[in-house]
């Protein structure tokens, strides 16, 4: 009998793998598909690689600024995908050698519970000790009349794209459709975006000031409603959404379907009698099920779907197995949305402490201030920071370029409980964006150098 078998190869399944064989224990990996999960094969890699292919087209454009001039330039579609799935492809093939490097045995297939104490994989049947259940999300969308029509894609669909639509809807203003909205904008496509709500977790004033950009450089919204169907005709794809005076159609050639994600369950949880409910497996705060040796981590327990918490929580159980006993601690949880400009946030923002009563600061400073930012051509956007009344650090919100850069100081600002004037008393480079922290940090106490 193994020590641990885990369901699912995603960032929580597979970090978790190659921690316990270097922690000695006998460890068998069961994965459907490819190892990297959602994030590596279909999600934050190769979304990042369309987001470079997109910031470096948005330079091209701006040539005459920085004094250069070019006959001309087109876009072929083809080979950014080929760039997108060649880095995809690196990055699986570099996970897949440490998993042979280190003889971890991996079986391709999907897992199953038979027992408490038994997965079955195809006709074959393993037992442990105990068990990481990481088998992640998978793409959720409501039931709407002509979902299934050719054109319309998740997520996963739309990476596989051979050309670039020349109109493209998405539904679901979420990290995920604002992301593949500002890339598919960048890259030329018309954009139309619809959700009832923009970025929800994001502070009021980010939401409000990131919409503001994305619709100056093109984006068309219409938000605070939902689609309702979608038609074929001779012009193209026929949606109709909600808008703030009644129906509203949009001809398009493709259909973004990106309202969110659910956990996915599909391991036969009854067999191996772990509870389990429509939001999630559930867990305690050690992140075992109601069966003391079944563990999960990651998307399939609900809460905050991102790829870094998986991972974080998978270790934690890893090494709770071999006896080093960890607190999770989720009061610094960075959230990064590669739009542009981006955006990046840590601990609390403004309208939650609204609601806990909670005393507090709030400062901002603005990119167009930093000399760093000028100098890069990206002056839109501002570091805010929320600190309370002893100006211990509660929320860093950022809008601006290299945001999910600039919060990694914020997540261990919070994670250490500084305050600001730790922020400020630390020694910054110059010039470089860090120093919007630097400043943001010192307009807290009212003596920001460069405030305008």
């Amino acid at each position: 009998m193994r020590d641990l078998i885990i369901l699912g190869g995603g960032p929580a399944g597979y970090a978790a793998a190659l921690r316990a064989k270097d922690r000695g224990l006998d460890v068998l990996l069961v994965e459907e598909d490819r190892l990297g999960g959602t994030c590596l094969n279909r999600g934050c890699i190769p979304t990042k690689a369309l987001v470079k292919n997109a910031e470096v087209l948005r330079t091209v454009k701006n040539l005459k600024s920085y004094g250069i001039s070019v006959d001309g330039y087109e876009l072929d579609y083809k080979v950014v995908k080929e760039r997108k799935d060649n880095i995809t492809e690196q990055l699986v093939a570099g996970i897949e050698s440490m998993f042979e490097k280190k003889k971890i045995p991996v079986i391709s297939g999907r897992g199953e519970f038979v027992s408490p104490h038994k997965v079955k994989v195809g006709d074959e049947e393993f037992e442990a000790k105990n068990f990481l259940i990481a088998t992640g999300s998978k793409t959720f969308n409501p039931p709407i009349p002509g979902t299934d029509l050719p054109g319309v894609l998740d997520s996963d669909e739309l990476l596989e794209i051979e050309e670039l639509p020349p109109r493209l809807f998405v539904s679901g203003a979420s990290i995920v459709g604002l992301e593949f909205a500002s890339v598919f904008l960048e890259l030329g496509s018309e954009v139309t975006v619809s959700g009832r709500t923009f970025l929800k977790r994001e502070d009021r004033e980010i939401q409000k000031r990131a919409q503001s950009y994305l619709r100056r450089q093109g984006m068309d919204f219409h938000l605070g409603g939902r689609m309702n169907s979608i038609e074929e005709t001779d012009e193209g794809l026929k949606v109709t959404v909600d808008g703030k005076k009644g129906p509203v159609e949009v001809i398009v050639d493709k259909v973004l379907l990106s309202a969110g994600r659910v956990p996915n369950m599909s391991c036969n949880l009854d067999a191996a009698g772990v509870e389990y409910t429509k939001d999630g497996i559930v867990v305690n705060e050690i992140l075992q099920t109601n069966q003391p040796h079944i563990y999960a981590a990651g998307d399939v327990i609900g809460g905050d779907m991102l790829a870094h918490v998986a991972t974080y929580e998978a270790l934690n159980v890893i090494e709770r197995l071999c006896g080093n006993e960890e607190e999770l601690d989720y009061t610094a949880v960075p959230s990064c949305t590669f739009v542009y400009p981006e955006i990046a946030s840590v601990g609390k923002n403004e309208e939650t402490l609204k609601e806990e009563g909670i005393e507090y600061k709030a400062a901002k400073f603005i990119y167009r201030a930093s000399g760093k930012a000028l100098s890069m051509d990206e002056p839109e956007g501002f570091v805010k920071i929320l600190a309370g009344e002893d100006g211990k650090v509660l929320g860093v919100h950022i809008l601006g370029a290299g945001a999910s850069d600039l919060i990694a100081e914020a997540t261990l600002a919070i994670k250490l409980g500084l305050t600001v004037k730790d922020l400020y008393d630390t020694i910054h480079a110059h010039p470089t964006l860090p120093e919007l922290i630097m400043e943001a940090a010192l307009a807290i106490d009212g003596i920001a150098i460069h405030q305008m």
